[in-house]
């Protein structure tokens, strides 16, 4: 998709879309287990999503957008997994805004028609609460559901 839309900007939430975190857990493991998180396991990054931000580095600029507090820890995870260009493009959304709203007023979005974007999140709220982001034709929207296996 990233290939055949060739977004200006690919926009990723963290939490259950790109790494497997949940409720704004950090993604790193906790020095006391040494290997392991709360969940009993070490985070991990979702493939697609990861060959989806390195192939968009030939058409724009990829963008974590989050809710989850944990800035520093998310950047050294994304480190870690060899997202370096992403990791330097993390943006954590404050609490009661839209996703929308932020990024409206974070990101500089050009008038031309052609300036696509391609938000992926997990939560069907995120993508449809805001009206500039549900109604803008420049927005394609994606809920990302992680597949089990």
């Amino acid at each position: 998709l990233v290939e055949t839309l060739q977004p200006k900007l690919l926009l990723l939430d963290f939490d259950r879309t790109l790494c497997s975190t949940k409720s704004g857990a950090s993604p790193l493991p906790k020095k006391a287990l040494h290997s392991k998180s709360k969940e009993g396991y070490v985070h991990s990054i979702d493939p697609d999503l990861k060959a989806a931000v390195l192939a968009h580095q030939a058409f724009g600029c990829a963008h974590v957008v989050t809710r989850n507090p944990h800035k520093e820890d998310i950047q050294t995870f994304l480190k870690m997994h060899g997202l370096q260009i992403l990791a330097v493009h993390v943006h954590v959304v404050p609490k009661k805004v839209a996703k929308g709203s932020y990024i409206q007023e974070h990101f500089n979005l050009g008038k031309e028609d052609d300036d696509t974007i391609l938000f992926v999140d997990d939560d069907v709220r995120e993508l449809s609460v805001d009206p500039w982001l549900r109604t803008s034709p420049r927005v394609h929207r994606i809920l990302f559901v992680r597949g089990f296996l």
